[in-house]
């Protein structure tokens, strides 16, 4: 197994599954930003930040902090989507 096998295996399944294939490949969510938003969900839910650093795996507390950064509403822009389903 390589150091990047779980990062490249991530974005074939999310190729294979062609749910972004109306935007940019380089606008597509990596696996460290699918991550990262989960950490900062559980943080938004009011989960301990050791709960958190648990689950991410990290030995630091920090690093746990850095993954979280840059979810608040002043760093992400938001665009309105329809779902477009037929049911």
């Amino acid at each position: 197994m390589t150091a990047d096998y779980l990062t490249k295996s991530f974005a074939q399944a999310r190729d294979d599954s062609h749910a972004y294939d109306d935007i940019p490949a380089d606008e597509s969510p990596t696996f460290h930003e699918i991550r990262a938003l989960g950490a900062w969900l559980y943080e938004q839910q009011g989960f301990e930040q050791e709960y958190i650093q648990g689950l991410m795996g990290h030995a630091d507390v920090k690093m746990t902090e850095h993954y979280q950064a840059g979810h608040g509403d002043d760093e992400v822009v938001y665009m309105k989507v329809k779902a477009d389903l037929k049911v």
